[in-house]
């Protein structure tokens, strides 16, 4: 049986990765994206014998959205805004990922944080959308209103994109 160090520890090295993608998609930065991990992470160690038996992913990444958001919450006491433009994706192995990834992250910077959120939790993590309202405190319905209009959204930003592309 792992001590709670090596548990923490190998939780961390397994699924530190997809929290890290799950608040860069949230954020649209990945170097916030692993600011907000890392924080959550080192407020979650204390109680990491009471978390590990239940679901800690889960619990993990309620929580990296719920710093998210208040990070969002709180950019315009810092004077932060998202930008529109990413920056260019470095040439070399990966570049295709790289620009399918920089598309995927400016499409959602085009929505708001809530729906960026909804998306995020149902498509990425691949959660249900009972699951959805209730980490967010909202109903069902809610977030099939909110997803439908943010995906809708998410079309018509892709759609800019293959014109440019193509153009």
């Amino acid at each position: 049986m792992m001590n709670t160090d090596e548990s923490f520890a190998a939780f961390v090295t397994a699924r530190s990765g997809r929290l890290i993608a799950h608040a860069e998609l949230l954020c649209g930065s990945r170097e916030q994206a692993r600011d907000i991990v890392q924080t959550v992470l080192m407020r979650a160690y204390p109680r990491w014998r009471r978390i590990e038996h239940e679901d800690p992913y889960g619990y993990l990444c309620r929580a990296v959205t719920n710093a998210v958001t208040d990070w969002w919450r709180l950019a315009h006491r810092r004077r932060e805004r998202p930008v529109d433009v990413l920056p260019e994706a470095s040439a070399g192995d990966g570049t295709a990922r790289a620009d399918d990834r920089h598309t995927l992250i400016g499409a959602l910077a085009r929505l708001t944080p809530r729906e960026r959120t909804i998306v995020v939790l149902r498509y990425l993590d691949d959660r249900k959308e009972s699951e959805v309202a209730d980490m967010l405190g909202i109903s069902a319905g809610t977030v099939k209103s909110l997803c439908h209009r943010a995906l809708g959204k998410m079309r018509i930003s892709l759609g800019e994109v293959e014109v440019e592309r193509s153009a």
